[in-house]
């Protein structure tokens, strides 16, 4: 197996940044880890996942109060995971502001700490871990600490506050404007609400001690060969398209099993089916990016392989609408050792936006594909749904490739195999807590401190000279992101051409 890694490596651009990525990928994926008896403690800096089993909010929290979960994605040291997944993590809560009635705080801030991980058998593991990244969550973290929304910053608060006064420097010229605003359903939960199944990513902020006696369980062993497999996907294309004939997404995994195991698996996992677009789904969606809130069973963009529909689609999601992973599945004639074979398309959305070009509102994705593939492993093996794991090269294909809305895919070209088993629910991921069953205080207290929160807002921002400044901070971030998206299109022509390049010499070489 350190043959088949190693023959990865020539075909990645940055040695040193990729090496390391894929090193972690291939370790989770292939349960290569190995037990690390020559690290005695993991370094100040070290990274990990958790995911919640318990729900903490900025409306109850208070400090001292415990917060628990379990190990998501193993810490590594010297390039090894030193602990198993699902071991019990235990933190507190450092401090805490909610907003309550918006009369001292606009936003609610979160400050949690974890401090003990509790591997079987051995003792506990005293650790000093900050929150680096709530994943998939409308919240911020500034310097280890958890940041809310601000709930009067919608479309809606924009639209009724600065661009409506930006010609005026007299506050609230229109009453029934403001009596509307009042009034007005749409009203985001200021509050932090984390509920279980939550992941946080953690950042060591000062060295661990290791146990002496610390092991690392026996994995099952990886599908040794893939050569028939890969054989028998030899034709299978590498690109979704859209109707319209345009590269969208790329093939990178491959599933075998079922359609009950794959249901089955992603239900556990916490994954849910997606929506068809209809006009209930489409206000169902305005309706969620207008109040910040999450859509769990948002459609998806139509895409085609071999010019047919997805038969499965999953997506996961927090609680944001703008940010999501999603998976589009497609079964495939062939099967292996008389297992279904199937194709999937994952990626993740990180941003959502009114787009002018498109003519439709449209996801920003992250061009980092080799990390998605490593977030859906990473689910389906939390949940004890996969009997085993491999990985296919396709040396051939291109590293740096672009999606139908012009956005830049980054990838080593890797298609990921995982073979399915019939597994149970996770009580600890998959029954997670309704985010609409979360409602501080009562109903009365919620239209008290939306007014309040209005009213503050415009006090402070329903004025030109706000709007100018808003106005102008806008512009300034909308010129970085285009001179971003500048430097990707510009560095996909300089990979494609240097591509093109090495293939024209390989190809002359024989006639020389």
């Amino acid at each position: 197996m350190r043959c088949f890694l190693k023959s990865l490596q020539p075909h990645r651009r940055s040695p040193r940044k990729e090496n390391a990525r894929v090193r972690a990928l291939f370790l989770l994926l292939l349960g290569l880890a190995r037990p690390a008896f020559a690290c005695t403690e993991l370094p100040a800096g070290t990274r990990f996942w958790v995911r919640l089993t318990s729900p903490v909010s900025s409306y109850n929290a208070k400090p001292g109060m415990s917060v628990r979960g379990f190990l998501l994605d193993p810490p590594e040291c010297e390039n090894s995971a030193v602990l198993p997944l699902k071991i019990p993590v235990e933190g507190r809560v450092v401090s805490v502001h909610r907003v309550g009635l918006g009369l001292w705080h606009e936003t609610a801030k979160l400050k949690l700490e974890f401090t003990r991980i509790l591997p079987p058998e051995t003792p506990a593991i005293e650790i000093h871990a900050g929150v680096l990244r709530v994943d998939n969550a409308r919240e911020e973290v500034k310097k280890g600490v958890i940041h809310g929304i601000r709930a009067t910053d919608t479309p809606e608060g924009t639209i009724s506050s600065r661009l409506k006064y930006m010609p005026s420097l007299h506050l609230y010229p229109d009453p029934f404007l403001l009596g509307y605003k009042l009034l007005f359903p749409v009203f985001p939960e200021p509050e932090i609400y984390l509920q279980p199944g939550a992941d946080l990513e953690l950042e060591l902020a000062s060295a661990a001690a290791l146990p002496a006696d610390l092991s690392f369980p026996a994995t099952p062993p990886p599908k040794a060969n893939l050569e028939e497999l890969t054989e028998e996907l030899a034709d299978l294309p590498e690109r979704t398209f859209t109707p319209k004939g345009k590269e969208a997404d790329v093939v990178n995994f491959v599933f075998t099993g079922s359609q009950a195991q794959l249901e089955q698996a992603f239900a556990a996992a916490g994954w849910k089916p997606s929506d068809r677009v209809s006009r209930r789904s489409i206000r169902h969606s305005l309706y969620a990016f207008l109040i910040k809130d999450s859509y769990p069973t948002a459609p998806m963009t139509p895409q085609l392989l071999e010019n047919r529909n997805p038969d499965l689609t999953f997506e996961k999601t927090l609680d944001s609408y703008e940010k999501r992973d999603h998976l589009r599945i497609w079964s495939l004639p062939a099967s292996h050792d008389g297992e279904q074979l199937w194709a999937g398309a994952a990626v993740r959305e990180t941003g959502a936006t009114l787009s002018i070009t498109n003519r439709r509102f449209m996801h920003h994705v992250s061009p980092d594909l080799l990390d998605e593939q490593h977030v859906v492993v990473r689910d389906l093996l939390a949940v004890d749904c996969v009997d085993s794991l491999g990985a296919i090269a396709r040396p051939e294909m291109g590293h740096v490739l672009l999606n139908a809305t012009g956005e830049i895919f980054r990838t080593d070209g890797t298609l990921t195999v995982v073979y399915l088993k019939a597994c149970a629910s996770d009580p600890d991921t998959s029954d997670l807590v309704a985010k609409n069953s979360y409602r501080p205080g009562t109903k009365t207290y919620r239209t008290a401190r939306k007014w309040i929160l209005t009213v503050r807002s415009d006090l402070w921002r329903a004025n030109i000279l706000y709007g100018a400044f808003d106005l102008t901070r806008n512009t300034v971030q909308a010129v970085h992101r285009n001179s971003l998206h500048r430097a990707d299109l510009q560095y996909f022509r300089q990979s494609s051409q240097s591509s093109s390049g090495m293939e024209s010499h390989a190809i002359s070489r024989p006639s020389e």
